[in-house]
């Protein structure tokens, strides 16, 4: 609780083929035992994430995966998993050795790095020259056990990366190096200067919160993006008013002059509706998620398809975390109970969580998708142009419930020339 979400991370993923030393350089990097190491192929087998603090990138999560050319048994399955790590990083280490040839499995996962416009920083393993001499004699390969050698003597690998590392990764004597050059990339599709709040709050700012404290929430906390937006008004030098639904009348009464805004859980957005008088902007955080993580416009856009689905239509609910259920459950009980009462029975409704999105959506009548506080904006915006590309309407939850309870006007006002923009 007391650390930078995940999420809020610059996610860095680490490839290459087994044995390349990516377990070996991670540890090195961490200076903590973080990946098993052994001479054994494959010892990796799903990725195994770490956080840690790289200046000046600040907090990230670093991934190691398995090795490119796993050949066991599960092998494919774990390349459908690096291949989703590819998808949701914002910068890619891959790992070669001095004493082996770059493959077509290297040029083939390089190039898909470069296709998803992730940022490479190519660190090569100078391996020992007398230890693997004999090695390379019996395998016809040239002795180079210099970094910048290997590299103009495959000069395609150059055109693939972004910067160039090497060291013997049994030894930290380069680890600073090797993290400032990591430092010095500029990650893809973080959220950099951008905030939850952006041009909504100014110094003064009176904002209430109206966060509900059911069953499903969490017990002797408030969730992520509750907790978030009452940072971002502290950092504004706002004034964070916290209440629950009933309570909110009494609160907006007691203030001398009306808050700026209301922003409450998308679940009691119907009822902090009638209670908070017409003049005060209205949203969720819900919302306020769907413009900092994604694309607004296109969430709003998919609205329209609520009003086309019969029964039958098929409907995904997706959820980017993995909490335990509750038997109110937004997305398993309410969103599809509010679904019924709006008129909308017989859907065929399915379900993910965490980090399971289907790559095929077109099959979907609609997407309703939550506020996505755990995910990191690449894989929000991954999963919208996912939807939009196969030509399948996706919500989120807060554009959603506002749609069904007839005040979505109101919810997106705050943002209304961002979404016409």
């Amino acid at each position: 609780m007391e650390q930078t979400p995940k999420a809020n991370r610059v996610h860095i993923g680490f490839f290459g083929r087994c044995n390349a030393g990516k377990s070996t350089l991670i540890n090195m990097l961490t200076d903590q035992p973080v990946s098993l190491v052994s001479e054994v192929a494959g010892t990796t087998t799903d990725p195994v994430s770490k956080s840690m603090e790289i200046l000046p990138l600040g907090p990230v999560v670093i991934t190691d995966t398995a090795g490119i050319d796993d050949t066991t048994e599960l092998g494919t399955l774990r390349m459908e998993k690096t291949e989703e790590v590819v998808k949701k990083i914002n910068l890619a280490v891959y790992v070669l050795r001095t004493d082996e040839e770059p493959t077509t499995d290297d040029m083939h996962w390089l190039g898909l790095l470069k296709q998803n416009n992730v940022p490479i920083a190519l660190f090569i393993n100078e391996i020992n020259a007398e230890i693997d001499k004999e090695n390379n004699k019996e395998n016809n390969i040239e002795n180079k056990t210099d970094a910048s050698t290997y590299v103009e003597t495959h000069k395609g690998l150059s055109e693939l990366v972004t910067v160039i590392g090497s060291a013997d990764f049994t030894s930290k004597a380069k680890r600073l190096e090797l993290l400032d050059l990591l430092g010095g990339l500029t990650p893809l599709d973080v959220e950099g200067d951008q905030t939850l709040l952006q041009g909504l709050v100014e110094e003064g700012d009176t904002i209430i919160l109206v966060c509900p404290i059911d069953s499903a929430a969490p017990k002797g906390r408030l969730i992520l993006p509750q907790v978030q937006t009452i940072r971002e008004i502290l950092d504004y030098k706002g004034l964070a008013l916290v209440c629950q639904t009933e309570e909110l009348p009494a609160m907006i009464n007691s203030l001398k002059y009306p808050p700026k805004m209301v922003i409450c859980d998308s679940q009691a957005f119907d009822r902090v509706d009638e209670l908070t008088p017409d003049t005060i902007p209205l949203t969720s955080f819900s919302i306020l998620m769907a413009r900092f993580k994604g694309k607004l416009q296109d969430l709003v856009a998919g609205v329209e398809a609520i009003k086309n689905l019969k029964a039958g239509s098929k409907v995904l609910i997706s959820e980017g975390c993995t909490h335990r259920r509750q038997c109110d459950d937004i997305g398993t009980v309410k969103i599809p109970n509010l679904l019924k009462k709006q008129g909308h029975t017989g859907l065929q409704l399915e379900f993910t969580s965490g980090g399971a999105f289907p790559k095929d959506v077109s099959q979907y009548d609609l997407i309703i998708h939550c506020g996505a506080c755990m995910l990191t904006r690449r894989e929000v915006l991954r999963r919208i142009e996912c939807a939009v590309v196969q030509g399948t309407p996706i919500v989120n939850y807060g554009v959603l419930i506002a749609a069904l309870h007839g005040i979505l006007e109101r919810a997106i006002s705050p943002f209304i020339d961002e979404i016409k923009g």
